[in-house]
């Protein structure tokens, strides 16, 4: 019966954008038809923002953006195919930083970001995100050496955040709610931020869980860097950020991620970034699943921020 029912929801959505489609291509101009679906099944594109800085999740290599999220949204790409029958769907892919990644959606340059994009309220106002794929909590790192592992010994000190950030409003809650003294210094490069930890020049680089363990792995030199047990935030959702008042799209990429999330090949997925060696780096982050990702792999609701 399981079976049965799936197959009937996922043919009746078939149907259902399969005539809204068809609404969009023949409505005027004028219409209020989700004009980002017509616009891909007329011109057999979409258009994908990736980010060069944030591996495991989306970097640059081999001459082409490789990474957890945009795997992800090859597998989104393949569905949207299958769901619209454009099997000449092409991608266009096209680089962004922290500080375009929203105004690109926004200015309708992309449709979706392929990037690991956190869920809130704020960024709500400005784009709409897809289910999560995955969760992570706000740390900082420091120097094993320089002996600052706790947020109470951060006390004065300058730590480096990514500027455009969720972090930034994290790590300015703790300096207020600790008296911390901090000196904030904003970067634009995590990997640039990274180098001058390993220089000394910068004590701290507050980011998340994720992010922070990949760079300390990637370094060679893992043990000589020491993730903060404190967390700054509660694990957050990390969703694809789209365009706003496109309901058909967004309906059709949720439906594409919610029978992604139950399949076989997001474990694949996950499992080739995260507990499998990364190759040509041949890092092995082991980083199993979260509870809140399991909560949303077994869970037949969708997940509500």
């Amino acid at each position: 019966m399981p079976f049965i029912a799936t197959h009937l929801y996922q043919s009746f959505f078939s149907l259902a954008v399969t005539l809204l489609l068809s609404i969009g291509l023949l409505a005027p101009a004028t219409s209020k038809a989700d004009d980002l679906l017509s616009r891909i099944a007329q011109t057999h594109t979409l258009t994908l923002s990736y980010q060069t800085d944030v591996f495991p999740f989306s970097y640059y290599e081999d001459n082409k953006p490789q990474g957890y999220s945009i795997d992800i949204c090859h597998k989104l790409v393949d569905m949207i195919k299958e769901e619209l029958h454009l099997p000449a769907l092409k991608v266009k892919w096209v680089p962004v930083s922290t500080a375009t990644q929203f105004l690109t959606i926004k200015n309708k340059s992309i449709d979706m970001g392929c990037i690991p994009t956190i869920d809130t309220a704020e960024r709500q106002k400005t784009v709409t995100f897809s289910l999560p794929y995955f969760f992570s909590a706000t740390r900082f790192v420091s120097r094993k050496e320089d002996d600052i592992s706790g947020i109470e010994e951060l006390n004065g000190h300058t730590v480096m955040v990514k500027s455009g950030t969720v972090f930034v409003k994290h790590i300015q809650a703790a300096n207020t709610q600790h008296q911390l003294s901090l000196n904030i210094d904003l970067g634009t490069d995590n990997i640039k931020a990274f180098s001058d930890l390993e220089s000394g020049k910068t004590p701290a680089i507050v980011s998340s869980d994720v992010l922070i363990l990949a760079l300390m792995k990637l370094s060679g030199h893992p043990q000589a860097f020491v993730m903060s047990e404190d967390s700054l935030s509660p694990r957050l959702p990390i969703a694809m950020p789209m365009q706003k008042n496109n309901p058909a799209f967004t309906d059709l990429i949720n439906h594409s991620m919610s029978r992604l999330i139950h399949s076989q090949d997001f474990i694949a997925i996950y499992n080739k970034w995260f507990l499998q060696p990364i190759m040509p780096e041949g890092i092995t982050l082991n980083m199993p699943l979260s509870p809140e990702l399991q909560q949303s792999i077994s869970s037949a609701t969708l997940y509500a921020y």
